[in-house]
């Protein structure tokens, strides 16, 4: 490791540290100093540029929002570092060895994730037509994948002999189809319910919100890294990413995903519109269209095998997202019920 700490020197050098020894863990370096532990994390200079990542950071934390590993600066008062290829920051080195349960880290996860929606949040005004724009466009792509995957399940019909990734897809296109159906309707919803409204509401996302980027300190407290792809969008873009990341397992009978998102609304609650976005876009099988996509277009890049395991995990992946979904709307469902039950009980007293 002498040859690493030797090609980072000068970098250190700036934030008037004496390097020990280097430990490579790709894009993050682990440096030891005579002063303490350190994370050296290498981004591209475009990620500098498009997103601007640590003006959000300092943003965030003058509306008191701290849920984030700090980034020091330099003796000249830059928080990045650059070379001729990349650029750098540098954190504290957390050690990261939570003595939680799995689910209960999820639950810090979401419970810091609603605080960083609600500390940023802010309403801007939406016009009609952008509103048209953006269903319209979702809805054609759909519509277009819809028709794709209905002319491939034509296809793969007519052969006397169907290969096993052909076989399992027509097996699964049903269920794909239900899918697609409660998808669309949702986000037709989504537009009537849009109609009215004037405003819209805006949040930091973390942008590529995984397990992964939520780490704690000696003291069990959690707190996010790697925001170099936040930007202002609707908080259902770190939910269903998420989702779409952590859900990637063998098939589960449990609602602890349900649990994380139950979690999240204690302290950040969706908006009507909001939900039926969050809705159609975790019923969208996404997921199972591009293996589809990956067969018929670059077949000979893997075998048969693997496709028919990429087809498989990707199944297990949306019965996954499903289960979740509609336990979300089945929830939501029984809170309308009771609600009417009550009003209607108060309106005969």
């Amino acid at each position: 490791m002498k040859g690493a700490a030797i090609n980072y020197h000068s970098l250190l050098q700036q934030y008037q540290l004496e390097v020990d020894f280097i430990e490579d863990y790709g894009k993050v370096k682990k440096v030891y100093t005579k002063n303490g532990v350190y994370a050296l994390k290498q981004v591209e200079h475009e990620e500098i540029r498009n997103y601007g990542f640590i003006q959000t950071l300092q943003v965030l934390q003058q509306k008191g929002w701290m849920g984030f590993v700090p980034i020091y600066q330099t003796k000249h008062r830059q928080p990045i570092v650059t070379d001729q290829k990349n650029a750098y920051y540098l954190m504290p080195w957390l050690p990261n060895n939570p003595t939680d349960e799995r689910d209960i880290r999820y639950h810090k996860l979401f419970q810091e994730l609603a605080k960083l929606h609600g500390a940023s949040v802010r309403e801007v005004d939406v016009k009609e037509e952008d509103i048209e724009q953006h269903y319209s466009t979702i809805k054609k792509t759909w519509e277009d994948r819809q028709e794709e995957l209905e002319q491939y399940v034509i296809e793969c019909e007519k052969k006397v002999y169907m290969s096993p990734f052909e076989l399992h897809f027509c097996t699964f296109y049903y269920e794909m189809t239900r899918a697609l159906e409660f998808g669309f309707g949702k986000l037709d919803d989504w537009n009537t319910e849009m109609e009215e409204k004037e405003k819209i509401r805006l949040v930091t996302v973390h942008g590529k919100l995984s397990a992964k980027h939520f780490v704690y300190d000696e003291r069990g407290n959690g707190f996010f890294i790697n925001f170099e792809q936040a930007k202002d969008a609707s908080p259902i873009y770190d939910l269903v990413s998420f989702y779409f990341r952590t859900l990637r397992t063998y098939p589960v009978t449990s609602f602890d995903s349900y649990e994380w998102f139950a979690t999240y609304e204690k302290h950040f609650a969706l908006k009507e519109e909001e939900r039926l976005l969050l809705h159609s876009y975790l019923a969208f099988p996404e997921p199972l269209y591009q293996c589809v996509v990956q067969y018929r277009q670059n077949h000979s890049s893997r075998t048969e095998l693997e496709h028919m395991q990429s087809l498989i995990r990707a199944y297990w992946l949306t019965k996954n997202i499903e289960q979740l979904n509609i336990k979300i709307f089945e929830v939501d469902q029984q809170r309308k019920i009771a609600a009417e039950a009550a009003a209607q009980a108060q309106a005969n007293e």
